[in-house]
């Protein structure tokens, strides 16, 4: 543990480089052997059993007498006996389960996990780890082929998609499909791979025969947070939950700044179908961040999980209009409906259970604990704060929380027309380390957010209670390591930096002197506050594109190479163009080790 003393705003705040190595706190109900193991071959599956597959947080097994959940707090994968509706086992997998999912012969679970970019396979009857495989950056969905003879898996931050031979887990190469790739269907013939991307809505069509990308299918220029597509059961459409980010809007308001949608695309033809958008607002009533959806067996009625609203869209696809709407937990992620179609299990990712809806009647018949938080109480109760929508004291309608734009503690990579002018989205990530907050530095401690919940998100505001909760979550944000390792070049780049004097504002170990400077970009045109801007971290850079506090420069190289040639980002003039690539590989290199605050939001 190593303490570097940085002082702001009355406290000394300390943060550390650590390498989690365990499971905090959360009960096992099964031992394991994490050790990489050589996992026997798989008998193909017969053709005429073969049904389209989709990734998700929670599946069902063939013979529908378990689910396996994962819990991506607690790192674990949790196995529930759908007769007893109680835990069978659950098992630790790393540092942050995202998706899991089961082969078609009920044999082997498999498990993205995105802290330690592996896939873990557990047998699916004990829990016990037969096995992991290194991946890409940042895997996320996991799915099997329809013939349970090769795992996909979508490498968010490497741009890919993986494959591997179930047999042995042994890698069968990469596939380059474009930025961020999250939710992964496959089509019931085998044929083809259905890939979203988070911060574009856009879906990629890869020829699985030939393993290319056939089309790359645009859903819209302001579509993101797109997690998850589904099949379905007549297999020609594919629909995509996700947000629209009406960024183009001049006048925002609460109900014109983000839009739950569910676009269907016509996989015959590999494009949307415009008459079948489903805006939920018109069709059922405003909700929030729409992250997951599953069908009826006879396909006639779509269930949308909305993650922020903390509910469910019942709409009848006939009609296209909502026919019911159910209350669930906490963070809802993932949805499974099963085989005669009269219940559903949804997976509450921050309330860490499963609610089980009666599908006739239309309501939440029990909830099922899966797992326990081993997340502070008081970080606990502000992450729900924070991504959630659900009450007045948050957002008016349910329209946004602060998840909305500040995904998973990152950014929606979109610049708004505020009250001060245009502001890029920045990350929550390592807040606690670098105030003061916002572009222009007007929010001095983690307790000054709660404006952004009364102004932006038009809540009724916090009690002084939930609004430390609220900060406790907000400090307790780490800035992960960069997947860029550093290089003979990027140390070059350091030696540039520093030598350029960017080190003089981008200063100490978390690159950033926490003042704020004038730095030739406030005479933009809708600027209400400039001309001076909070001087940014550059911990995580690599992940925080577009650039600058209107978002003008769409790369690192812009930021140095653009813009005002006396302004003070402006190196064109004074370094070489391989010593401006080789300060960017040196950008793109922080940390190289994760940044921990450890001091209390509450002192001081």
């Amino acid at each position: 543990m190593t303490g570097l003393g940085s002082v702001g705003g009355g406290r000394v705040v300390l943060f550390v480089h650590l390498i989690v190595v365990g499971l905090a706190a959360t009960v096992l109900y099964a031992c394991s052997d994490p050790s990489t193991g050589t996992l026997p071959a798989v008998d193909p599956l017969p053709e005429s059993s073969w049904t389209e597959a989709w990734s998700s947080t929670v599946a069902l097994s063939p013979n529908g007498g378990r689910l396996y959940v994962a819990n991506p707090d607690s790192g674990s994968i949790t196995a529930v006996d759908t007769t007893t509706e109680e835990v069978v086992w659950e098992v630790s997998v790393g540092s942050h389960s995202t998706t899991v999912a089961v082969d078609p012969h009920g044999d082997r679970v498999y498990a993205a996990v995105r802290g330690d970019n592996v896939v873990v396979v557990l047998d699916a009857h004990t829990g016990k780890h037969l096995g992991k495989v290194v991946t890409g950056h940042d895997p996320y969905g996991v799915v099997i082929s329809v013939d349970g003879r090769t795992l996909f898996v979508s490498e968010s931050a490497s741009d890919s998609v993986a494959f591997f031979a179930t047999d042995g887990l042994i890698p069968l190469g990469d596939l380059d499909v474009g930025p961020r790739p999250r939710g992964l269907a496959v089509s019931a013939d085998g044929q083809s791979l259905y890939v979203t991307h988070f911060l574009t809505g856009d879906l990629t069509v890869v020829d699985l025969e030939r393993r290319v990308v056939k089309t790359v299918v645009k859903t819209g220029p302001e579509n993101n947070a797109a997690q998850h597509v589904a099949i379905d059961p007549a297999g020609g459409r594919a629909y995509l939950p996700h947000s629209r980010s009406r960024v183009t809007n001049p006048n925002l308001v609460f109900d014109t700044t983000l839009q739950p949608l569910v676009t269907v695309v016509d996989l015959a033809k590999d494009r949307i179908i415009t008459r079948e958008l489903l805006g939920l607002d018109a069709v059922d009533q405003p909700v929030g961040m729409p992250s997951a959806v599953a069908f009826s067996p006879d396909g006639g009625t779509l269930y949308v999980v909305n993650a922020s609203s903390n509910d469910i869209s019942v709409v009848d696809l006939s009609k296209g209009f909502g026919v019911g709407h159910v209350e669930v937990g906490d963070n809802p992620k993932g949805i499974i409906v099963t085989a005669d179609g009269r219940t559903a299990y949804v997976h509450n990712a921050l309330s860490d259970d499963l609610s089980v809806i009666d599908l006739d009647a239309l309501v939440e018949r029990t909830r099922i604990p899966i797992t326990t938080s081993p997340l502070p109480p008081d970080v606990l109760a502000g992450k729900i704060l924070f991504h959630s929508s659900d009450r007045v004291e948050l957002a008016k309608d349910q329209w946004i929380s602060c998840a909305s734009c500040h995904f998973e503690g990152g950014h929606d990579a979109r610049t708004w027309i505020l009250d001060d002018g245009p502001r890029n989205t920045p990350p929550i990530r390592g807040l606690m380390v670098t105030e003061p907050f916002h572009w222009s530095g007007d929010r001095v401690d983690l307790f000054d957010f709660q404006e952004t919940i009364r102004n932006v998100q038009f809540g009724t505001g916090l009690s002084d209670e939930e609004n430390a909760h609220l900060a406790a979550f907000l400090a307790h944000g780490v800035v992960h390591p960069s997947p860029y390792g550093a290089t003979d070049r990027s140390e070059r780049g350091r030696e540039a930096f520093e030598a350029s004097g960017c080190a003089s504002c981008h200063a100490g170990p978390v690159f950033t002197d926490g003042l704020v400077h004038d730095v030739g970009t406030g005479g933009g045109p809708g600027e209400n506050r400039g001309p001076g801007f909070d001087t940014p971290t550059l911990l995580g850079v690599h992940d925080t594109a577009p650039y600058l506090h209107d978002g003008r420069a769409p790369t690192l190289r812009d930021v140095l190479t653009a813009g005002d040639p006396v302004g003070p980002h402006f190196l064109a003039g004074r370094l070489s163009e391989d010593e401006i690539d080789a300060v960017v590989d040196y950008l793109r290199t922080l940390p190289q080790e994760e940044v921990r605050p450890v001091s209390d939001p509450m002192d001081g």
